[in-house]
């Protein structure tokens, strides 16, 4: 594929994307149908199609986009390594207030029907790049002796999911940036010399 043909491609994806945001600001997920999708993204549906097998596939689609936001905050190695994990854990809490808004919970209540759990892959740059820090505040001798990098980085990934899931349990009625980046800093005391 040209780059000309990769950029358009990349673009369409992103436009089909955003036009969910954008309808599920005011649309529960399950009102949302791909025609709606493909009006307000100026697509075809045989081109919605092409980029996205099913809307659930799509819904996936949408937060893994995050990681590529990652590449803005680097590089975390100018940081000490577990102001680093907080650092990338927080991007995705802002980026999922700003960006997401009401598709959040819509999103977590469809996350476990899918198969591929594609969310919670570790291979994807969210989850490496948590792990880069503490492995790296593993051999700087940050962690606390029994706590090994890839169990503080489960852990750290886990409890800001469950502050997400809670504010949206919450109708988003609290500031879950500064909450969660008060509690971080606890769960980081912790297991941190």
């Amino acid at each position: 594929m040209s780059d000309k043909k990769l950029h358009r491609s990349t673009e369409t994806q992103s436009r089909i994307i955003q036009a969910l945001i954008r309808l599920a600001q005011i649309k529960k997920l399950e009102d949302i149908t791909v025609r709606n999708i493909c009006s307000e993204a100026d697509v075809s549906i045989g081109s919605f199609y092409h980029h996205f097998s099913s809307k659930q596939e799509l819904l996936n689609q949408a937060f893994i986009i995050f990681d590529a936001t990652l590449d803005d905050i680097m590089p975390i190695n100018d940081l000490p390594p577990l102001a680093a994990a907080k650092e990338v854990l927080m991007h995705q809490t802002s980026f999922i207030v700003k960006e997401a808004g009401k598709l959040i919970t819509e999103y977590y209540k469809n996350i476990l029907s899918d198969p591929n759990h594609s969310a919670a892959n570790p291979q994807r740059k969210y989850y490496r790049a948590v792990l880069h820090c503490t492995r790296r505040a593993a051999d700087a001798g940050l962690l606390k002796d029994g706590f090994d990098p890839e169990y503080v980085a489960e852990l750290l990934i886990k409890f800001v999911r469950g502050c997400i899931v809670d504010w949206c349990l919450h109708d988003c009625n609290y500031d879950v940036v500064q909450r969660t980046s008060r509690e971080l800093d606890l769960i980081i005391g912790a297991v941190s010399n």
